[in-house]
């Protein structure tokens, strides 16, 4: 986890945010939302929702009274208690890729995933501090049958990792085993939010049967649901930022509705994951400036209706982990951490607009958030830490005294891929790159790895199912 900010970046004027969140709400009672799960329209219809056809109308005062009732913070249990968070507080929270059909390796090659790249990832999560979040499809394994992902990968998680994770929204069904799975690791989960359920909504304004069965199977058994509108400017929303995120905020206001009549008080996440596009292509735009900039002002938004707010920073439309990937992931995570987004979801390992996942890539980004949490921890001021007796003694230098002696680990990071190597001894060295070293340090996160055992009662009943 990475502290905010002592100040978030506000990028929009207060009117300015007012003026998009009352274009949403323009948009909910004029426009509406299409919710094609029969049990969803009649519990918004009970609600007070009127009817236009296949839309649903929201009125403008039910949405305000739903979004009091969401939590603007709330705990997200783990199987091992040292590891549970609270979201919605004053600090980003971690977690790798999710969704990527392929892994890529150095080059870009890309192949199909399997089931041993999955648990891979999930362990590189459990062995790294700054992961807080294990994930939840890390990756889709082509050798495992789309019908028993949910349990097996859940499983795995649960295997793999004490930290807490996402599970399967793979319709009611693939909700159900997933949280059956959980279960067995947490037997009081009705009361214990454990497992993320992210529902991603069909832009424009579009819930779809399957996102909508499997949010109320998470929202009827407590746990937390990640709101994810599909936004592409120009091509699932307005070219314009106003405009898309206008019509992003009322899809996601409209299942913040849905979740509170279900179950008053569930916990929400709001947010969003992609924002700009190529229209070269029709295609999306992770790691663009849109990005970043949707980010930015999403965060300002969800502060207003007081909501926890997730982002997708750390991703890249590039093929392979080269200097593209580096700045546009980087420009992604700053504007995360500088905006005060609580959760960061796919913040490593994504390649190729997040088709693909990368070992090498993973180890990178975890360099990339150290730095972060560097920059986001500027360091104590006291008189022992303003040094004025170091000072004033004028040593030659600072480098063997014990004032440097007493600080310097706390107050300089020492990078993993960064050697302290002069151009000779790099040259003599073989020229390590920055890709090399992380490749290493994966392998080397890997091999030490010693997954912390399930409780025997679970890892039987796990092994029952």
């Amino acid at each position: 986890m990475i502290a905010h900010p002592r100040q978030p970046l506000q990028h929009f004027s207060a009117d300015q945010v007012e003026a998009v969140l009352q274009a949403a709400f323009t948009i909910l009672a004029d426009t509406g939302l299409v919710v094609q799960c029969a049990e969803a329209v009649q519990a918004l219809h009970a609600a007070g929702c009127s009817l236009s056809g296949d839309r649903l109308l929201f009125p403008r005062a039910l949405c305000q009274e739903h979004l009091a009732q969401a939590p603007a913070q709330f705990t997200l249990h783990a199987r091992d208690p040292r590891y549970s968070l609270t979201v919605g507080g004053d600090q980003l929270l971690l977690s790798p890729g999710y969704g990527s059909a392929f892994v890529a390796d150095a080059e870009g090659t890309r192949r199909a995933a399997t089931l041993e790249d999955f648990r891979r990832f999930a362990t590189l999560a459990a062995e790294s501090d700054l992961v807080d979040i294990t994930g939840g499809l890390l990756v889709e394994p082509g050798d495992v049958p789309p019908e028993q992902r949910p349990e097996v990968l859940t499983r795995a998680l649960l295997e793999c990792s004490p930290k807490p994770l996402l599970g399967s929204v793979a319709g009611a069904e693939g909700a159900q085993s997933s949280l059956a799975v959980a279960r067995e690791a947490f037997p009081d989960l009705e009361a214990t939010p454990a497992i993320l359920g992210l529902i991603n909504i069909n832009s424009p304004l579009r819930l779809d049967a399957r996102m909508a069965e499997a949010l109320l199977v998470y929202v009827r058994a407590g746990q937390p649901v990640l709101l994810t509108p599909g936004i592409l400017m120009g091509i699932t929303a307005p070219v314009t930022v106003a405009g898309a995120l206008a019509q992003a905020f009322a899809e996601l206001i409209g299942c913040v509705v849905l979740t509170q009549v279900l179950r008053p008080g569930v916990p929400v996440i709001i947010g969003l994951g992609g924002f700009g596009s190529d229209l070269r292509v029709a295609g999306s735009g992770f790691g663009r400036p849109e990005q970043a900039l949707g980010t930015l002002l999403g965060a300002q938004l969800a502060r207003r209706l007081k909501l926890p707010y997730r982002a997708s920073p750390g991703v890249t439309g590039a093929f392979s982990p080269d200097a593209r990937a580096g700045y546009e992931s980087m420009m992604t995570a700053f504007a995360a951490w500088s905006a005060g987004v609580h959760v960061a979801l796919q913040a490593f390992g994504i390649l190729d607009q997040i088709n693909a996942m990368s070992l090498e890539k993973f180890a990178l980004d975890l360099e990339m958030w150290g730095y972060l949490k560097r920059v986001a921890s500027p360091g104590v001021v006291t008189d022992e830490t303003l040094a004025l007796d170091a000072i004033a003694r004028l040593p030659i230098d600072h480098l063997a005294t014990d004032h440097t002696l007493a600080h310097f680990r706390e107050e300089l990071l020492t990078p993993a891929l960064a050697p302290p190597l002069s151009h000779d001894a790099w040259l003599a060295q073989g020229r390590p790159s920055a890709l090399s070293l992380a490749r290493d340090r994966a392998a080397q996160l890997l091999a030490a790895a010693e997954p912390p055992p399930l409780p025997e009662s679970v890892a039987r009943r796990l092994a029952e199912l």
